[in-house]
């Protein structure tokens, strides 16, 4: 098997990564838990889980050859479209309830809003999957016009994989780091992050949803 095409896949799969749609969705939940061990796992789930469902659809696809209808493509575009805009709400809903409790004069919101969050710690790995389920019918399109067997087609598949979760890793731990600092340096400043990174996140989904529906 040819080295190139691998690279070629390594490279597409980091880029693939750091698009808007699935940076807004990452870090939605690094904002609210933003230390570095933390937000690595964030995004290293949302990696797995993207990969996953790429390989495991992509797989099935090709070796049926098969692929996605265009209305069920847009059906999933639309529904990350939702899935920004519910993640976004989510945000901020978090972050008017820290402030109720802090104007209330109480101490531990911040415990609070910890233990809140930890429910949803596994929550990018289901984000990162319907990632890769709207992303399948592209990439599957790309990977069978530069490959030669299934074999071939796997492994392209789990390059991609591995460097769209490499990147997601090392993104999330420097939004992590953003967070972190701003919140510990400068409260107010933190907060407001996290404001402006939910309505981002609920903004991006309404226009993901509407491009969906061929409306934008």
């Amino acid at each position: 098997m040819q080295l190139l095409p691998l690279i070629t896949a390594l490279v597409a799969g980091f880029a693939h990564a750091l698009e808007p749609d699935h940076m807004a969705a990452v870090t939605t939940f690094v904002s609210r838990r933003p230390r570095p061990v933390e937000a690595v796992g964030f995004g290293l789930r949302w990696g797995v889980g993207h990969s996953a469902a790429i390989l495991l659809v992509g797989m099935a696809l090709i070796a049926l050859d098969l692929r996605f209808s265009e209305t069920l493509t847009r059906g999933l575009e639309f529904g990350v479209g939702g899935m920004l805009l519910a993640l976004g709400a989510w945000l901020l809903w978090s972050v008017l309830h820290e402030r109720a409790h802090r104007m209330a004069g109480r101490e531990h919101a911040h415990a609070h809003d910890h233990a809140h969050g930890h429910g949803h710690s596994h929550g990018t790995l289901w984000v990162g999957m319907a990632h890769g389920l709207a992303g399948t019918a592209p990439l599957v399109a790309l990977v069978a016009t530069v490959t030669q067997s299934a074999w071939a087609a796997g492994a392209y598949l789990l390059f991609f994989g591995v460097g769209t979760t490499v990147a997601m890793g090392l993104y999330a731990m420097a939004a992590g780091l953003v967070f972190d600092r701003a919140g510990t340096r400068v409260p107010r400043l933190g907060r407001t992050l996290r404001t402006l990174t939910a309505l981002g996140s609920a903004v991006l989904g309404i226009v993901w949803m509407a491009g969906a529906l061929g409306i934008a």
